[in-house]
């Protein structure tokens, strides 16, 4: 999804959630749960997923989105280097969930 259409879908009012998901190296990628559906922002092209390297940097590409806030997951590093099944229920769901404003 680029970010056109992520705001077409929050112009509608579809989007259910804004996540940016935090992994190891500070990398973050932005996730849009609509529809029933989980897709991680992509480039305007549509052909790469869009890395950021911070909350602040992606606050700014996102600045202009008519939504209010963005899920800051944690993934439990421990579940990342098991095979197999989690430890936990909630490493499905990130290990940490904490909701931030869109815009500080």
């Amino acid at each position: 999804m680029t970010l056109n259409e992520l705001h077409r879908v929050v112009e509608q009012g579809r989007l259910q959630r804004l996540s940016l998901l935090s992994h190891e190296g500070g990398l973050y990628l932005v996730e849009a749960r609509f529809d029933g559906k989980v897709v991680l922002l992509h480039d305007e092209a549509g052909q790469q997923v869009w890395h950021f390297r911070s909350l602040d940097q992606a606050r700014r590409a996102l600045k202009e989105l008519p939504w209010p806030s963005i899920d800051l997951v944690h993934q439990n590093v421990a579940d990342e280097a098991c095979v197999g099944e989690p430890l936990s229920e909630a490493a499905s769901h990130g290990a940490m969930r904490l909701r931030l404003p869109l815009r500080p």
